[in-house]
């Protein structure tokens, strides 16, 4: 865990909040000790409108975008945030700079 990690706070090219924090990827295992988990620093996004409507339709409930880079990300299901684990429902790329966007939320009863 790094300790000490301060948020930054910045905009996208469309003006949208951005913020870069660390998270743990999150691979399940079959008890909580047997999970496996890797610190990685993320830009974390909000969910869109259209988003938030198409996980909806997967039974989920959209939390955040994470963009993380493609080398440090191998598939995990799970995220930790804020003390929240949120389930990965849906990943896109790598894109040209190399990241990969994460979609994250909760099961729709769960919340």
């Amino acid at each position: 865990m790094v300790s000490g990690l301060q948020y930054a706070f910045n905009q996208n090219q469309r003006g949208r909040l951005q913020i870069d924090a660390y998270i743990t990827l999150v691979e399940p295992g079959e008890t909580k000790e047997e999970d496996v988990k890797n610190g990685v620093i993320a830009t974390v996004e909000p969910i869109g409108r259209d988003e938030f409507v198409a996980a909806g339709q997967k039974g989920m409930k959209a939390r955040y975008k994470f963009n993380v880079w493609a080398n440090e990300y191998n598939d995990e299901q799970e995220v930790e945030y804020n003390g929240r684990r949120l389930t990965v429902y849906r990943s896109y790329g790598p894109k040209d700079d190399g990241k990969i966007e994460l979609y994250a939320g909760e099961r729709a009863g769960n919340v």
